[in-house]
């Protein structure tokens, strides 16, 4: 089966050493990083294989499809598939090694990277001497990972085939000092995936590092609406007395622009496109893209314009542990019981001046 012999390319074992403070992942030591060339190439999943067995089974059960011919079929198919199998899998890998090098080196050349922060490197081993295994206990393997100067990472690639020409291939990333892992996935065709590999890996390794996005509402806490509110419209003077329920109040316009550009993982919130959002000062606030030359901001001139809403409120400080501390001994102190046998305070005073 031909089809099939797509799924022979997975997983592949990519070794390498600390990627720069612009990957994230990796450390910020600017250290040279040493690809070791061995990636071999393992058997994974193949989702079009499943499609095929369940048009057999429906062949079956149906009676269009006799079971000892389609027994005699599958051994022939088995056997087929199995040949296929062991020279794909001795060459593919190869391959992908060559085609990986290939394509990372003319990224380099077109980018102009004068000092590269990876290369591939066969010190001390031919191509030929290669085989479709990686070994991690080698002596090889051992040394470079027991390097001070530089750290290894064990990469590996997972496909699955999706069609007859797609594949969906994983490339992950497992640093070998900690465990961490990264992993980056593309949909392509067979012969395409080292490209994007190699693009994934440079664009890693050489892209923009840009700084983490700024909250500016930093000191605001969200809350949702009343539960009877969620989901739905109503009107201003509901929603402003929902909030004031929850000691809250309705956000300005410009609150709500903001919460919707920072979204939900940056302290923001998702606004419904197309909704209408109740603001402070009698005001609606149309979330997503429109038209209409009345512009995103109206103003509220009656109980039948409703709309949804959040509320917002100053988010609490964090207490430190010395006053929360403290806090809790005067606590204890105000409900701690007297002391059987000892005297009141205002008896103690009379007693000293007897």
């Amino acid at each position: 089966m031909i089809d099939r012999l797509c799924r022979l390319f997975c997983i592949a074992g990519l070794w390498w050493f600390i990627v720069p403070a612009k990957a994230g992942f990796f450390d910020g030591e600017q250290q040279p990083l040493l690809v070791w060339p061995n990636i071999p190439v393992i058997s994974a999943s193949d989702v079009e294989e499943y499609k095929l067995d369940r048009e057999l089974f429906r062949g079956l059960h149906t009676g269009e499809t006799n079971p000892a011919t389609a027994k005699t079929n599958l051994k022939q198919v088995d056997r087929l598939y199995q040949h296929h199998k062991e020279r794909a899998t001795d060459r593919v890998w190869r391959s992908y090694t060559a085609d990986l090098v290939g394509q990372y080196d003319q990224l380099i050349k077109r980018h102009q990277i004068h000092q590269p922060q990876l290369e591939f490197s066969y010190d001390g081993v031919s191509p030929a001497a290669l085989e479709n295994a990686l070994d991690l206990q080698s002596e090889q393997i051992t040394a470079l990972r027991e390097r001070d100067d530089v750290a290894g990472v064990v990469a590996f690639v997972t496909n699955t085939k999706m069609s007859n020409n797609q594949l969906r291939s994983t490339l992950t990333l497992i640093r070998l000092k900690d465990g961490l892992s990264k992993s980056l996935t593309v949909t392509d065709q067979l012969h395409k995936l080292a490209f994007r590999h190699a693009q994934l890996l440079f664009d890693l390794l050489y892209g923009a590092n840009f700084p983490d996005y700024m909250n500016p509402l930093e000191g605001v806490l969200w809350l949702l609406p009343a539960p009877t509110d969620r989901g739905r419209a109503v009107p201003w003077s509901r929603a402003r007395l929902g909030c004031r329920s929850q000691k809250s109040m309705l956000p300005t316009v410009d609150q709500l622009m903001m919460g919707e550009q920072a979204g939900p993982y940056h302290n923001g919130i998702i606004l419904q496109p197309g909704s209408f959002y109740h603001a402070a000062d009698s005001t609606r606030y149309l979330a997503g893209h429109t038209n209409d030359p009345r512009g995103k901001v109206r103003r509220v001139k009656s109980d039948r314009q409703s709309g949804r809403y959040f509320c917002m409120q100053p988010r609490p400080q964090p207490q430190s542990v010395q006053s929360a501390s403290a806090q809790k001994t005067d606590q204890k102190s105000a409900q701690k019981p007297p002391v059987k046998g000892s005297a009141a305070p205002g008896k103690a005073t009379t007693a000293a001046k007897k």
